[in-house]
């Protein structure tokens, strides 16, 4: 049940779920609203209904027993608004589960809604309370581990391995191996959780949405080129031991690397926020992590400039120095 769109009624969603999955709204099961579904002045829902096409309750009925004390799970959603008409509009997920028990007798009569002496729907005395030790809080651990990892993955593990390339790559490509393995660790580590978090929602079971597909596009480059960063190191360093220079083609193999490194590390800023957006986080948080980012990417920008240009100055350097001992001879 949530609010109607005008925030005056309620609507009414028959739903049904398979596991650790989000209910789903059924058409087989039709709730006829009636007289008096309304939202007090407290925010309490009351529902008047008459539910069509669904379990047979009764003595000798295979179904559920009438019982006085029947059990019954439960589970209340996070503190947003949710005024829809829409019986099949989006729910997040629950924020707290408890179990109580409900008097099934008083659903078992003629059919219809039982008028009082005036005509009005009768509104007998609720036989359930719930207090607020019958609820338990659950969070989702599995999707806090799944963003937290993965902003840690674009904002400091993807540009720290960058550095790490263009500063001492040449020099000390081990250095470079360390920090590419624990770059590519994390990405499979906030992939896990990310993929079981998906199983749980309708709209993210089929893999279609961009913040998807963008996220296993980008693991699939990052294996590529985490594969072909290894086979490079090998190819240079067995160059290097029988005293040769690296084959021509590696200096092009290796401005792939890194261009589409680069390009994997952008993906990256850019699906974290796809990623927030599916989850509908408060834009406060949004605008923080965008502004976080662009403040990433300001502050690296003259760093990676500056070692460039350090580099290409070591090149001619070293040219320099090759060309002159050449003339000697």
């Amino acid at each position: 049940m949530y609010s109607s769109a005008d925030g005056k009624s309620v609507t009414v969603s028959p739903r049904l779920s398979t596991g650790n999955t989000e209910p789903v709204w059924t058409p087989d099961v039709h709730i006829a609203v009636n007289d008096g579904t309304t939202i007090n002045s407290n925010s309490d829902m009351i529902v008047n209904a008459t539910c069509k096409r669904c379990r047979a309750l009764g003595s000798g009925l295979p179904s559920i027993q009438t019982s006085a004390a029947a059990p019954i799970m439960f589970a209340v959603g996070p503190s947003l608004d949710l005024n829809s008409d829409d019986l099949d509009a989006r729910i997040r997920r629950h924020a707290a589960y408890g179990q109580t028990t409900l008097d099934l007798s008083k659903a078992v009569g003629p059919g219809g809604i039982a008028l009082d002496a005036a005509g009005n729907v009768s509104s007998p005395a609720a036989s359930t309370t719930l207090a607020r030790d019958d609820l338990h809080s659950d969070g989702d651990p599995a999707a806090w581990a799944h963003g937290i990892l993965y902003a840690v993955v674009a904002l400091a593990l993807a540009p720290l391995d960058s550095l790490v390339a263009g500063a001492l790559g040449r020099r000390w490509p081990c250095v470079h191996g360390v920090s590419a393995s624990l770059y590519f660790a994390f990405v499979i580590g906030a992939m896990v959780p990310g993929v079981l978090v998906s199983r749980e929602h309708v709209l993210t079971q089929q893999y279609r949405t961009p913040h998807q597909v963008i996220g296993l596009l980008t693991v699939v480059a990052m294996a590529v080129m985490f594969l072909w960063g290894f086979a490079l190191s090998w190819i240079t360093r067995a160059a290097k031991r029988r005293g040769q220079q690296p084959p021509e083609g590696t200096r092009l193999l290796a401005a792939v690397h890194r261009w589409v490194s680069r390009l994997i590390w952008v993906l990256l800023l850019v699906n974290v926020g796809l990623g927030m957006k599916l989850s509908e986080e408060k834009l406060a948080l949004c605008l923080a992590y965008a502004a976080l980012a662009l403040g990433v990417v300001v502050i690296l920008i003259p760093v990676y400039f500056c070692i460039w240009r350090c580099l290409k100055h070591k090149e001619k350097k070293d040219e320099t120095h090759e060309l002159t001992i050449y003339d000697h001879h």
